[in-house]
């Protein structure tokens, strides 16, 4: 299936996850399709086949769904909506987390990091960051472009700011990434 992912940006494309209010996920895919074999409605019937499967094998019929699917200037482009944090990591297989810094400190995620701040050169430690219990976190594991639904307060090293409300996980990145929002 598609393993990359496209920006809404109307002059760069690249891996971007959408995270709206209510922690809905919007996974912007794309990657070439430029041989004279490959068919858009194989495609299609590839993904919406596997997101059948998935959504079957969690009970749930909005888990994941296919929202559009584009073929363009040897492009594909597709936009797959996941129901919550859980579902998009489930279904792309890595470690993707939304949700206040407190849940992520009991769901055991690390908290001995050092995190820079968005406005200066300004950094924080374990201490400064488990006060930020109820400040909403992402944590990623693989290099994507992440859109939050409000803006950056503190990231790790491996987190490069590209506006107040979207950050991108470097491509050589090992570990998780975290984002703090403010």
């Amino acid at each position: 299936m598609l393993s990359g992912c496209v920006s809404k940006s109307e002059d760069y494309k690249e891996t971007t996850v959408s995270i709206d209010k209510k922690g809905k996920i919007t996974h912007e895919i794309i990657e070439s399709f430029d041989k004279d074999y490959y068919n858009e409605d194989e495609l299609r019937s590839l993904i919406d086949d596997e997101l059948s499967e998935y959504c079957r094998s969690k009970s749930n019929d909005k888990a994941a769904k296919l929202a559009s699917l584009e073929i363009k200037e040897g492009m594909a482009e597709a936009e797959i909506d996941f129901e919550s944090f859980e579902d998009y990591a489930s279904f792309n297989e890595v470690d993707f987390f939304y949700g206040t810094v407190k849940e992520a400190m009991a769901k055991e995620y690390p908290t001995d990091v050092t995190l820079k701040s968005a406005d200066d050169d300004s950094t924080i430690g374990k201490y400064e960051f488990e006060s930020l219990g109820d400040n909403m976190i992402v944590v990623v594991s693989e290099p994507v472009t992440v859109r939050l639904p409000g803006k950056i307060a503190y990231s790790t090293a491996n987190i490069d700011v590209v506006d107040k409300d979207e950050a991108r996980m470097a491509s050589d990145s090992v570990g998780l990434g975290y984002i703090v929002l403010k």
